[in-house]
């Protein structure tokens, strides 16, 4: 999904002195990676429960039972349906360099024990959570929470307030997007994030996303090491029908080439 750039300022001098003692000494400096791969481990699942109109009118007509001579109820010519996919495994990221504007190049693949199976499609990530990949390629939603993370400025300290927190937002005619995120803890670098985003797709037949997301992130090496993501995707098609579908994915670093031994 192409979101635009943000454009984060420095705050003043309070927020300059929480920022300071947040990102200590032992974390000041942070290396680029420019090549090498991230291994993580995944798990997936999406549940879905759809209201649809099998009619086309909004009530059937009145009958009767046959034999007995019981009048019917009216119907309303709604029908629920539910479906349920699971899947786990491992998926590859391979680093392959940066663009001029900041963007991290990778290649992203995924390995799934069942049908979760997608070979190496490239993207470009950013820090402010923009994700670009090559269109004709395919890339499942649990590889793009995972690239979602994956900018080497993702955590920027001049955009952080007095609370550890920044936030990132967008509005166009098609796409409205609102993301927060606040560092919960922070030890020597390994950091505790929280995610609450929305997006909202007007265009989409009111399709509304809710994300809470818990992430593990190592500032010293820019990289997740682990990704909780809870999300509640409700679909309006107004006379039509609705649906909503809960999706779950975890992901838990397992190797990385880049890190020092």
């Amino acid at each position: 999904m192409d979101w635009s750039d943000e454009v984060f300022t420095r705050k003043q001098v309070l927020v300059a002195a929480a920022v300071a003692a947040l990102f200590a000494a032992p974390i000041a400096s942070i290396a680029d990676p420019t090549t090498g791969q991230l291994v993580y481990a995944f798990s997936y699942s999406s549940n879905q429960d759809v209201a649809a109109r099998d009619s086309a009118n909004q009530a059937e007509p009145y009958g009767t039972s046959g034999a007995n001579g019981n009048e019917l109820a009216q119907s309303s010519g709604i029908s629920h349906y539910s479906g349920r996919l699971n899947d786990k495994g491992t998926m590859t990221v391979q680093v392959v360099g940066k663009e001029s504007d900041g963007g991290l190049v990778v290649n992203i693949s995924e390995q799934g024990e069942q049908i979760r199976r997608a070979p190496p499609a490239t993207c470009v990530v950013y820090g402010n959570t923009n994700v670009i990949c090559d269109p004709n390629k395919t890339v499942y939603t649990e590889e793009y929470t995972l690239l979602r993370f994956l900018g080497s400025n993702f955590v920027d300290p001049n955009a952080l307030d007095a609370n550890r927190h920044w936030a990132i937002a967008q509005n166009t005619p098609s796409l409205n997007v609102k993301a927060d995120y606040r560092i919960n803890s922070n030890n020597n670098g390994i950091m505790q994030i929280s995610e609450t985003r929305s997006v909202h797709q007007p265009s989409m037949a009111s399709l509304t996303t809710d994300v809470q997301t818990k992430i593990g992130y190592d500032f010293n090496r820019t990289v997740p090491t682990s990704v909780d993501e809870y999300v509640t995707q409700r679909h309006d098609n107004g006379a039509v029908g609705t649906s909503t579908t809960i999706y779950q994915t975890t992901l838990n670093l397992v190797s990385d080439s880049m890190a020092k031994t």
